[in-house]
C-alpha cells in the first residue's frame, strides 16, 4: 500500500499524473485500508481535484479529512492537506490562507517535507509578510532563488520564479511579472504533468496582455492552445478560452470576443469559481454595449445595484472594468451614474500613478537585499522599461553604491568573525557555522574536538610572559597547516581551540584528530629560539551521525571533562 501512496503522491508545486486517478480511486474503495492509509490517499486525491479546478470539492474533502481522529499529524499527508487548504484559500484571496501556510511551514522543514516547506515559505513571503516591505520580500525571494540556483530542480526553480512574478504583479509591474512567469513556465515544462503545464502560462499571458506585449501574448496563447490539445481536459480548455477572452477584450476586438464567448461559457462548467462567472457577465454586457443593446446593459446594471457583492473586488480595481462601467452610464444617459463612475475611474487612475512611483522606489530598494542578481536585474529592468541613457547612468551609480556597501559590510562582518590574536575564527562564529551544518551522509559523521592547552602557563614562563600571544599564534599556525580547507577551526577559549570535521568516517575522524593533537603538541619542536619546550594538550571528542541540535549542551559536557581531568 505504501508503494501506491508514493506513486500517486505529487510534490506541492506540481500536479499528479491524471492517468493515475483511476488506480487511486480503486485503491480508496478497498475496505481493508487503515485510517491513516485512507487519509494519505484522500490527501493525494484532493491534489488531483485542485489541478482540475474543482476547488470547492477539494476544500470540503480536505476539511473532512483533517478533522478525523487518530491521524498522524507529523505525516506528509497531513502537512500536504494543510498546504492545499492554504492554496485553495489563496485562489479565493481569502485571508485565512496565511494561517494555513504558516501551519504547513511549521509542520515541515528544509529536510522534512522540503517541498511543502519551500512552497509555504514562498507563499508567506508573497502574501503574509505584512511587517516586511515589498522590497524586503523581493530580496527574500531572490535569496531563495540564489540558494536553489545551483542544485534546485526545474520544478523548484519554476515555483520560485512564479512566486517572484506574483510579487511583481501585486505592484502592477506586469512586464517584470511576465518575464518571471515565462521563465517559470519554460522551467516547468521540463517536469510538470497535466494541467500544471499551463497553470503558469496563463499567468504569463495575462501579464503580457496587461503590459501591452500583445504579439508575445498571442504567441503564448497559441502555445496554450497546442498544450490544451495535447493534454485534453476540461480545465486546460477553460484556461485556453479564458486567455482568449482576456486577449480580445484588451484588444477591444468585440467581434472575436463575441465569437468565443459561447465557448467560454461552456468551459465555465469545468470550474467552480464565481469570479469567472462575473467575468462572463461583464464580457457579455460589453458586447451588448458594443451592439447598442441598451436593454441588456440596463439589466446588467440593475443586477449589480441589487446585489453589490456580485462585483468582484478585482473588478473595482480594474481600469478596463471602470471604463466599461462609465460607458454604460453614458450610453443610458444616466448623468449621475456617469459622474460617480467617472470619479471612481479618476480615483483609480491617480492611485495607479502613485503606486507606479512607489513601486519604482520599491524595486530600487529591493536591489540592496539582492546579493547576486542586483546588476543583472536592474539592467534587464532598464532595458524592459526602455529608459533613457541618463536613467541608466543613475541606475548604474546606485548599483555601484549598493555593491560597495555590501562589499564593505561583508568585510566588516568578516573582521568581526576573526579572533585578532590567532587570526582563526572566534568562538561565536565557529559555533554558528557548526550549527548550520547539514546532517552527514549515510555512514558518515560530524566530529568535534576541543583542544585544551594544559601547560599554557608553563610555556609562558619558559618563553616569556610577554610572548603569550606569540605562543597562541604559533599553535594556530600549526593547526592551520594540518587541517583541511573544509574543516571549521577556531579559538574556543583563552587556552582552547575547536575543530569540526563534517561528512567524515568515524574511524578516520579519530585517527585524524589524534594526528592534529600530535602536531599541536610538537609546535615548538624545531624552534631553536625557544629551547627545549613541549606543548601539552588535552583533547575532548564528540562524534555523531545526525544533524546537531543541541551544540551548546555538547560543548558544556566537553569542557566539563577537562575540569574533571584537571581536578
Amino acid at each position: 500500500m505504501r508503494a501506491v501512496i508514493e506513486k500517486v503522491r505529487s510534490v506541492s508545486y506540481d500536479c499528479p499524473d491524471a492517468s493515475l486517478l483511476p488506480e487511486l480511486d480503486a485503491t480508496l474503495a478497498k475496505e481493508t485500508l487503515t485510517a491513516q492509509q485512507r487519509f494519505a490517499l484522500s490527501s493525494a486525491r484532493t491534489q488531483f481535484l485542485i489541478c482540475a479546478g474543482n476547488y470547492d470539492e477539494a476544500q470540503n474533502t480536505l476539511f473532512e479529512s483533517i478533522e478525523q481522529p487518530n491521524i498522524d499529524k507529523e505525516s506528509y499527508a497531513f502537512a500536504s492537506a494543510i498546504y492545499q487548504i492554504g492554496f485553495i484559500y489563496d485562489s479565493k484571496e481569502h485571508p485565512a490562507r496565511c494561517q494555513f501556510y504558516e501551519q504547513a511551514k511549521s509542520l515541515s522543514s528544509p529536510v522534512k517535507h522540503s517541498d511543502i516547506f519551500t512552497s509555504a515559505s514562498l507563499a508567506i513571503i508573497t502574501y503574509c509578510s505584512d511587517e516586511d516591505s515589498v522590497s524586503e520580500r523581493l530580496g527574500k525571494m531572490f535569496n531563495v532563488l540564489d540558494r536553489y540556483s545551483d542544485n534546485g530542480s526545474p520544478g523548484e526553480l519554476a515555483h520560485i520564479h512564479n512566486s517572484i512574478g506574483l510579487v511583481y504583479g501585486s505592484l502592477g509591474q506586469h512586464a517584470l511579472a511576465a518575464e518571471q512567469y515565462v521563465k517559470a513556465h519554460e522551467l516547468g515544462l521540463q517536469v510538470y504533468q497535466g494541467s500544471n503545464k499551463v497553470s503558469i502560462l496563463i499567468s504569463a499571458i495575462v501579464s503580457l496582455v496587461s503590459s501591452g506585449q500583445t504579439e508575445e501574448a498571442y504567441q503564448r496563447i497559441l502555445e496554450l492552445g497546442q498544450l490544451n490539445q495535447e493534454i485534453g481536459n476540461s480545465y486546460t480548455n477553460f484556461l485556453y478560452q479564458y486567455s482568449l477572452q482576456i486577449y480580445y477584450r484588451k484588444q477591444q476586438d468585440y467581434n472575436k470576443l463575441a465569437y468565443h464567448l459561447p465557448e467560454f461559457k461552456e468551459a465555465l462548467s469545468a470550474v467552480s469559481n464565481s469570479f469567472y462567472q462575473s467575468l462572463y457577465n461583464w464580457h457579455s454586457t460589453e458586447i451588448c454595449l458594443f451592439k447598442n443593446d441598451l436593454f441588456c446593459v440596463e439589466e446588467y446594471l440593475s443586477n449589480m445595484k441589487a446585489n453589490d457583492s456580485l462585483i468582484p473586488e478585482k473588478f473595482r480595481m480594474n481600469l478596463d472594468y471602470l471604463s466599461f462601467n462609465l460607458s454604460m452610464f453614458i450610453a443610458l444617459n444616466d448623468l449621475e451614474g456617469a459622474k460617480s463612475a467617472l470619479e471612481a475611474y479618476t480615483t483609480r487612475v491617480n492611485e495607479k500613478i502613485k503606486s507606479s512611483q512607489s513601486s519604482a522606489k520599491i524595486l530600487g530598494a529591493a536591489n540592496l537585499y539582492n546579493k547576486i542578481y542586483d546588476l543583472e536585474f536592474e539592467i534587464e529592468r532598464a532595458e524592459r522599461l526602455r529608459q533613457n541613457t541618463l536613467f541608466i547612468a543613475i541606475l548604474a551609480f546606485i548599483i555601484f553604491v549598493a555593491g560597495l556597501a555590501i562589499f564593505l559590510r561583508k568585510k566588516h562582518l568578516a573582521r568581526k568573525a576573526i579572533d585578532p590574536t590567532t587570526e582563526l575564527l572566534n568562538a561565536q562564529t565557529s559555533i554558528n557555522r557548526i550549527n548550520k551544518l547539514d546532517a552527514p551522509d549515510n555512514d558518515r559523521a560530524i566530529a568535534i574536538a576541543v583542544f585544551d592547552l594544559s601547560n599554557f602557563r608553563e610555556l609562558n614562563r619558559k618563553i616569556g610572559s610577554t610572548k603569550s600571544d606569540y605562543v597562541l599564534r604559533e599553535i594556530a599556525k600549526t593547526l592551520q597547516h594540518v587541517v583541511r580547507g573544509s574543516d571549521i577551526l577556531g579559538r574556543f577559549g583563552p587556552e582552547q581551540f575547536i575543530l569540526c570535521l563534517h561528512n567524515i568516517e568515524e574511524r578516520s575522524a579519530r585517527t585524524f584528530l589524534e594526528r592534529v593533537q600530535t602536531a599541536l603538541d610538537n609546535t615548538f619542536e624545531k624552534d631553536l629560539s625557544v629551547g627545549d619546550i613541549k606543548v601539552e594538550s588535552n583533547m575532548s571528542i564528540f562524534i555523531t551521525s545526525e544533524k546537531l541540535t543541541n551544540l551548546n549542551d555538547i560543548l558544556d559536557e566537553m569542557l566539563m571533562s577537562f575540569n574533571i581531568s584537571k581536578g
